[in-house]
């Protein structure tokens, strides 16, 4: 994948796979997936139940510098989260949120076009968006997206986040209907 990134500004201005040299996908206006949270003593088994009903495989990927596990199909828009024991800063947020609502929902990520641009218009309209989180250079799926996100608020017990997450091609199974 080739990368350009005009780090004054802070954004990618181009984005093809070498292979392809064609640009990138990405989810727009729609939602990208859904995160669930379990304890981790439950983790693996919740994540077999539900690669079992979608029909899909999902990636395990520790954040240790974080706090958490996670797995993930990007293809099915599916992603389960659990606190490690260790205390960290992000994972105080996971464990506080499992103490308050237990397993379920936690998050919605919603596509969008530029996330700096939606950024602006939510905080023009009072919703306040939280700092900027990206994918970590060690993930197993690093080289096939490009993953900005940032969190927008609560709506309806479950939380809102902005995605601009461009996929290489192929990597989102599309098929005709």
């Amino acid at each position: 994948m080739l990368i350009i990134l005009d780090l004054e500004n802070s954004k990618r201005v181009k984005q093809t796979t070498q292979s392809e040299n064609k640009p990138m996908k990405k989810f727009v206006n729609h939602i990208d997936h859904v995160a669930w949270i379990s304890k981790l003593e439950n983790l693996e088994a919740n994540v077999s139940k539900l690669e079992a009903m979608a029909d899909t495989k999902m990636t395990r990927f520790e954040r240790k510098d974080m706090g958490f596990v996670m797995y993930l199909s990007w293809e099915a828009g599916l992603e389960m989260v659990a606190p490690m024991e260790e205390p960290t800063e992000f994972n105080q947020m996971l464990k506080q949120w499992l103490d308050a609502r237990g397993e379920g929902v936690m998050s919605i990520v919603y596509g969008v076009k530029d996330l700096d641009k939606h950024k602006a218009r939510l905080e023009a309209l009072g919703f306040p968006v939280g700092p900027l989180m990206d994918d970590h250079a060690d993930s197993p799926w690093h080289d096939k997206l490009v993953l900005h996100e940032r969190m927008a608020g609560e709506f309806l017990g479950s939380l809102i986040i902005l995605g601009d997450i461009d996929y290489q091609d192929g990597l989102i199974p599309f098929q005709d209907a």
